[in-house]
């Protein structure tokens, strides 16, 4: 028996423009309306096949027809959800860990659940288009009083690895993609970040992918190294070709992100590496705990911290990254540059990362941010304890 049209029919054939048509009629009713009968009957799915039919000559998509294309268009990503920010929660933490007067400012996100991950790595990367923009605008003003031409400035991001950062490289680069205008991107990854083979989503280089479809004009910087190197070797590995060329350019970059790891959580990528060369008898036994005596809280980018500052000379190897710790924090203080940290739990697990994040907040020699991004979970954690800074900043 032939197929009827209506079991051949599949929303993926209807294109874009239709498609956001339905979902602006529908949402724009919706937002206007005063919840009364006739406003929720003109909003209803019969309603817009009847617009449909009499805007559009569409007499084939019936009011069975319009939900599917609402799944059509979350499938294509025209729909994000813009998680909520807590003000208060974000001013109440500037004001615990004495920031007010510094070029620091918090974003908390007001959400709970399994999802709260993705939904802080959102909001951070709309800061980061955010930036971008900013960032553009800034060098366009200069290329005008120095005589070049603006349209010829490009932007600089740096991405570390991780989960988190790659879930904000994905919305990103949908953003970018559906935003129109954006100026000219060049991404560098900062550290190589790839050691598991079944895990290469979580380096950097892989990120750049997702912008592929998103723009002509993007440049890549990618770093192809080991993830660590033994101490005694750091210097020369950075001067291999490949490696001297991305270290020569870090100096162009203007935001950076990265996320950080709590150094007994499974999930975290330094963790999990001294783990695997533990196991393959490449480093002492004792090593990560010989770390945790010495007070190991947390790592960015692989490079392990206490409360008090940098753990140095501990770890038989370093990771192989474009800023260590004091570089960022130094990043962070000069004008027009950004360091976006996210800072919100696990994004494989849920577990928190509070006493990872609160040296960064409260240790002024780890203040290697100007943006944090947060959850209201963490906030509250983070303000339940007293604290008690260990230097105030006022850069």
């Amino acid at each position: 028996m032939t197929k009827s049209k209506l079991e051949r029919w599949h929303p993926s054939q209807e294109d874009d423009e239709l498609i956001f048509a339905v979902c602006n009629r529908f949402l724009s009713k919706y937002g206007k309306g005063d919840g009364l009968v006739s406003d929720r009957e003109e909003r209803s799915a019969a309603a817009i096949s009847k617009w449909l039919r009499e805007e559009r000559g569409r007499e084939d998509l019936s009011r069975e027809k319009i939900y599917p294309l609402f799944r059509e268009a979350v499938r294509r990503n025209f729909l994000h959800l813009q998680p909520p920010v807590e003000n208060v929660l974000a001013h109440r933490l500037m004001e615990h860990f004495h920031l007010e007067n510094t070029n620091r400012e918090i974003s908390v996100v007001n959400v709970t659940g399994p999802e709260t991950s993705q939904y802080v790595t959102s909001v951070a990367a709309d800061k980061v288009l955010a930036l971008i923009d900013q960032v553009a605008q800034e060098k366009r003003r200069l290329a005008k009083i120095n005589g070049t031409d603006p349209e010829q400035t490009s932007v600089h991001l740096g991405m570390g690895a991780g989960y988190a950062t790659m879930l904000l490289a994905k919305r990103l680069a949908h953003r970018v993609a559906q935003g129109g205008a954006c100026p000219r991107l060049v991404l560098h990854a900062i550290s190589s970040g790839g050691f598991f083979i079944d895990e290469p989503h979580k380096s950097p280089t892989t990120y750049f992918s997702y912008f592929d479809d998103t723009m002509s004009e993007i440049e890549y910087v990618a770093l192809f190294s080991e993830t660590v190197v033994h101490s005694d070797e750091y210097e020369r590995v950075k001067k291999n070709p490949g490696l001297r060329r991305c270290f020569d350019r870090k100096c162009e970059i203007d935001i950076i992100v990265t996320s950080l790891a709590a150094a007994e959580h499974s999930h975290g990528l330094l963790g999990q590496y001294l783990g695997w060369l533990t196991r393959e008898g490449l480093i002492d036994s004792d090593v990560v705990s010989h770390m945790q005596q010495r007070g190991w809280v947390g790592d960015v980018q692989f490079q392990p911290y206490t409360n008090e500052g940098e753990l140095e000379n501990v770890c038989p190897v370093r990771a192989v990254a474009l800023f260590e710790i004091d570089e960022m924090v130094r990043f962070a203080r000069e004008p027009n540059h950004h360091l976006v940290l996210i800072g919100g739990p696990c994004g494989e697990c849920g577990a928190s990362k509070t006493e990872a994040l609160r040296p960064l907040l409260s240790n002024e020699r780890l203040h290697l941010w100007n943006h944090l991004v947060t959850d209201v979970r963490t906030a509250r954690e983070l303000l339940d304890a007293p604290q008690e800074p260990f230097g105030r900043d006022n850069a």
